[in-house]
């Protein structure tokens, strides 16, 4: 029964292939965009494990604006609402189980090399907590230290890109808004991505006090750009961020509720940052599931238009002792044996597709689940679309199929 069925759409070549093809678009779609997806999700959360799942950000951005535009601030944001201080860093160190407390500026500033000056955000920080990081990685030279003065960490498009033919390297000396710096390190490349890597390429980090010098014109008295906090290992994150809520909601002598800040930390950030790319893809899997629907359509169509065809030919098997069983066997398979090729063959376009996406700069993963689902399902359209036409053909009469003309 295979063997004929395999026969019989090789028979009708072009009007299988083009059954097929809403199959294989479909599942081709599906594939990439859950690859994709999944690739989205793990590089988020390696990026958060990189810099450390014991540590909380407090961003200057009121909580009515939402996680997301938080996470979004960074180099040359300016505090929509509310600022943080040096204060509110000093009022957290009552908090039995903070381990350590880093404060950031962050602004933009005009920085020259040699005869070219371009505008570049720029970081102040202290560099206490990203020495426990994985997330920054020196290429060249060495990270910043406590002490030091009017020098400079820069990230690798900075170094190579940024200034023409004029190769920013470890020991050259450039300008921030004036005042000379001395580039101490160049950070590995990252190649973007998301989440706290996402700006490391063109990040430029200088020490916290001379980045109070480099923008006192536009800072408050001894004003911050953001607080980073790491605690104790064994500390419950979410009970940690409730106190440092509580902790500068007195300070900034607001309600909790109505606090002019933000206290993100990376369970906050994965959970913000997965819902959109849940929806994002839940979308773009919608549309996908339309193709599929088209293509089930259309071999519920192709099969409906073989019953027909092969009326008189489902007669002579009937009277050659083919039961009704075997009938319906035939064509199920035929209509399984499209959805299942259409799967394969989508499936591996949708492989090809997240290949290039890849190689492009997206984050995919790959998983054996995803490929084992696709093909599954690809086959389940083809035996539903098909069952219908089948059991049709199996219910024919010999007598009158043999008349059929």
């Amino acid at each position: 029964m295979i063997k004929y069925s395999v026969n019989s759409l090789k028979h009708r070549q072009i009007r299988s292939w083009l059954t097929m093809l809403g199959i294989i678009i479909g599942i081709a779609a599906v594939v990439s965009l859950l690859t994709i997806g999944q690739g989205f999700n793990d590089e988020i959360e390696k990026q958060l494990s990189a810099f450390g799942s014991n540590t909380i950000f407090v961003a200057p951005i009121a909580e009515s604006q939402g996680t997301a535009a938080a996470f979004r601030g960074g180099p040359g944001t300016s505090p929509t609402s509310g600022k943080l201080f040096e204060r509110d860093a000093d009022r957290l160190r009552r908090i039995a189980e903070i381990d350590e407390i880093s404060k950031l500026i962050m602004g933009r500033g005009t920085v020259g090399f040699k005869d070219k000056q371009i505008t570049s955000s720029v970081q102040g920080i202290e560099p206490g907590i990203f020495e426990k990081t994985t997330l920054v990685e020196i290429e060249n030279g060495r990270f910043l230290i406590d002490n030091d003065q009017y020098v400079a960490v820069i990230g690798s498009t900075l170094s190579e890109e940024s200034f023409g033919t004029n190769k920013v390297s470890v020991n050259s000396f450039i300008t921030i808004n004036g005042k000379k710096f001395r580039v101490v390190g160049v950070l590995k490349k990252t190649g973007g991505g998301f989440g706290p890597s996402s700006q490391l390429d063109t990040a430029l980090l200088v020490p916290f006090k001379d980045a109070q010098t480099l923008f006192k014109d536009s800072l408050a008295e001894n004003e911050v750009g953001a607080i980073v906090v790491t605690i104790k290992e064994g500390s419950d994150v979410e009970e940690i961020s409730d106190k440092i809520i509580q902790e500068i909601a007195n300070s900034h002598k607001v309600r909790a509720d109505e606090k002019d800040f933000s206290v993100i930390n990376p369970k906050t950030i994965q959970e913000t940052i997965g819902a959109i790319i849940g929806l994002v893809t839940i979308f773009l899997g919608a549309v996908a599931a339309i193709s599929l629907i088209v293509g089930g359509i259309g071999i519920a169509n192709t099969m409906f238009t073989s019953v027909l065809e092969r009326t008189h030919e489902i007669g002579v098997l009937k009277a050659v002792g083919a039961t009704r069983n075997d009938i319906l066997k035939i064509f199920v398979f035929e209509s399984a044996a499209l959805g299942g090729v259409g799967g394969v063959l989508g499936t591996a376009f949708g492989i090809i597709v997240v290949y290039l996406a890849g190689a492009a700069g997206a984050p995919v993963s790959i998983k054996i689940e995803i490929i084992l689902f696709a093909i599954t399902f690809s086959i389940v359209i083809g035996l539903i679309s098909g069952f219908v036409p089948a059991r049709r053909a199996a219910a024919l009469s010999p007598v009158d199929a043999l008349r059929y003309e």
